[in-house]
């Protein structure tokens, strides 16, 4: 199968060198368009018939799509590095799936079966992960040092991690420094079945009763209630707005930032924080978040999409430099050495990136990086990812989330309510929300999918 599949990209090559060189346009982010154009010239390195060009996204990708469509504008071959929410496009038939190219592909299979499936409507894969973020937590190891604190293991479990904060909260230190939005992504890690504000992907619905919510508030709120565990819980802006010094400023001094000060053990953060975190004045590594021994690891990520849109006159190139981008091992070493070109600061490299494969080739040079050891364990277990990001895919999450979710959740926190008495009803309603949007997207999408193929014949000229 691997040979008939190269078999067929050579062919491809030489069919463009007959008829002549394939130009493909590419949108991206402004601040990204000079190491996109690298990307590009080592693209073409491989493919010399298929040239790329850029359009900027402005201002985000969603508007610059339906601002091309409305001025009549083509739209861009490829669509790169989206975090907004695939509904929209998709539902509007400016997605190309891309099943067909996936199909006899052999490199797919190190592409985890969570991300993979994670873009797809009605069986049909309409976007690739390009690039992820893990949700975790850093720790001090100078610290942990210091208080005479063996490392912990990397797969430690909610006693071990409970165990830490405790341990390291004193008078003059703390466990954590804020847990703000724990609860919520630790729905994803307690409970099998769920992930973020406990939604079930494969019911497509909010299970707060029987899903991760309510253990991970009651985790929550056992943390919080030890006295002086949790730094940022110390701060206090209304005695600062009255020029009264706060238990935070008490504890850690008047113009403290504990964390960077060494004062606190770990801190909830994405790896989207690297830019200030590398700056940190101490040695430290990522964790997972603690798992539950029954369950076993799950590991919260956020992905950031690639896509081909519907209307491309040259599929089999376009696809080319989508799976370059995603998940063609190539491509992504090629990237990670355009990051690693950028050097090396306080001991740890300036830009680097999360693949979505697990591809011998990528994890062998993900390994000689610069970066925190755990990341690099994280991406061996990659087939252990959980999404949490599901506004990117999920019809009328912002609505169920935000208009019925939050505000009890925020009650919750405030100790205005119990979880237990408000879960039925808070998710009965979240859910009508998600059932009418994802009734009125089935039928939006149920026309795309009946005009695609007469698209494509026309664009074809078939």
């Amino acid at each position: 199968m691997r040979k008939s599949f190269w078999l067929i990209m050579v062919l491809l090559v030489l069919s463009a060198s007959i008829f002549g060189k394939v130009t493909i346009t590419a949108a991206v982010w402004s601040w990204d368009l000079e190491k996109y154009k690298k990307i590009a010239a080592e693209f073409t390195k491989i493919y010399p018939d298929i040239e790329v060009q850029f359009v900027v996204n402005e201002p985000n990708v969603n508007g610059f799509l339906t601002a091309q469509v409305a001025a009549k504008k083509p739209l861009p071959d490829v669509v790169v590095q989206s975090w907004e929410a695939l509904p929209y496009p998709v539902s509007q038939g400016w997605v190309y799936p891309v099943d067909e190219f996936l199909k006899n592909d052999p490199d797919v299979k190190y592409i985890p079966k969570a991300l993979k499936e994670a873009f797809m409507y009605n069986n049909k894969t309409y976007a690739l992960p390009e690039k992820l973020h893990f949700q975790g937590i850093y720790i001090n190891l100078d610290l942990l040092k210091k208080l005479n604190l063996t490392k912990p293991p990397y797969e430690w479990s909610v006693e071990q991690f409970k165990l830490y904060l405790r341990k390291s909260t004193t008078r003059e230190y703390s466990g954590i420094n804020h847990l703000w939005d724990f609860d919520n992504v630790m729905a994803a890690v307690l409970n099998k079945n769920t992930t973020y504000w406990s939604f079930n992907p494969t019911k497509w619905e909010f299970d707060l009763v029987n899903g991760g919510w309510l253990p991970a508030i009651k985790l929550q709120k056992e943390l919080k209630s030890i006295p002086g565990l949790v730094s940022d819980d110390l701060k206090n802006d209304e005695l600062r707005n009255k020029g009264e010094m706060d238990d935070y400023q008490k504890k850690f001094g008047k113009d403290a930032d504990a964390f960077r000060e060494s004062k606190v053990l770990t801190g909830l953060h994405g790896t989207w924080d690297w830019s200030w975190i590398r700056t940190l004045p101490w040695k430290f590594d990522f964790y997972p978040l603690p798992l539950d021994p029954k369950i076993g690891l799950r590991m919260p990520v956020h992905v950031n999409y690639a896509f081909m849109t519907s209307t491309t006159k040259y599929p089999k190139e376009a696809f080319l430099f989508l799976k370059f981008l995603t998940y063609d091992p190539r491509g992504v070493v090629a990237r990670l050495k355009i990051d690693n070109a950028n050097g090396v600061e306080n001991g740890w490299n300036i830009n680097w990136f999360i693949p979505a494969t697990m591809h011998p080739d990528v994890v062998s040079y993900f390994d000689s990086l610069k970066i925190p050891d755990g990341v690099k364990w994280l991406l061996k277990k990659l087939d252990k990812a959980v999404r949490v990001d599901m506004w990117k895919t999920v019809p009328g999450w912002d609505q169920a989330t935000w208009d019925v979710i939050f505000p009890v959740s925020e009650k919750v926190r405030r100790g205005e309510v119990q979880p237990e008495v408000v879960a039925a009803e808070t998710q009965e309603k979240a859910n009508k929300i998600i059932k009418e949007a994802w009734a009125e997207f089935s039928k939006k999408l149920a026309e795309v999918e009946k005009k695609f193929p007469e698209l494509r014949k026309q664009i074809e000229g078939k």
